[in-house]
């Protein structure tokens, strides 16, 4: 036998001893796994929950209404940068903050936060220059900041606070919906702010 002959013959026993090795062993009849049944719990396992375009339905008057549950120009929380970008275009302007990116489209009358690391939606805001838009009496309530209006549509009870100097905030922690009035020069502007609810 030749140098050549013994190395075919190994190099074809080394092939066929990798090819055994690859393929996936037979279960014995004792160790063969039973098939177990899709239960209705297993298949359902996180509700779908709807979402409502402000530009196409009346948000206030949906009952148990969250930030999860509310889209702009179809952008939600959690949404990922290239949906945006999709969705809504170019910012007109992008702030870089230490943690996120702020960016503002329509006219102004959107801002996103966008967490710089995640490259996803944490906050949206809805201010006074996009309510000819909105539907129903979200538009009066950015146009006007009528707080009786405010209680009706999200609850009697929000939390207010005085975040700066000339703005006033009132919150729903268990939504994720915030109201800001902010005056400034004779003038007073209104957003709707959508974060995280609290849990």
């Amino acid at each position: 036998m030749t140098v050549k002959t013994v190395f075919r013959s190994f190099l074809c026993l080394l092939i066929l001893n990798c090819l055994s090795c690859s393929q996936p062993s037979k279960p014995t009849s004792s160790s063969r796994a039973q098939p177990q049944p899709v239960t209705a719990e297993a298949s359902a396992s996180v509700p779908e929950t709807k979402v409502y375009e402000v530009s196409k339905e009346d948000i206030t008057k949906v009952p148990g209404i969250t930030s999860r549950n509310i889209s702009v120009e179809g952008v939600k929380l959690g949404d990922r940068t290239r949906d945006v970008d999709k969705l809504l275009g170019k910012p007109i302007k992008t702030e870089k903050l230490p943690k996120f990116y702020r960016s503002a489209y329509e006219n102004h009358g959107i801002y996103l936060d966008i967490d710089r690391y995640a490259g996803k939606v944490t906050t949206i805001y809805i201010n006074t220059n996009y309510y000819k838009k909105v539907k129903g009496d979200l538009s009066d309530l950015l146009a006007h900041g009528k707080l009786d209006l405010l209680k009706k549509s999200f609850g009697e009870n929000p939390v207010q606070s005085t975040p700066e100097l000339n703005a006033v905030m009132w919150q729903y922690p268990e939504k994720g919906i915030q109201f800001i009035h902010l005056k400034q020069a004779g003038t007073a502007s209104y957003t709707l702010k959508l974060v995280e609810p609290k849990k």
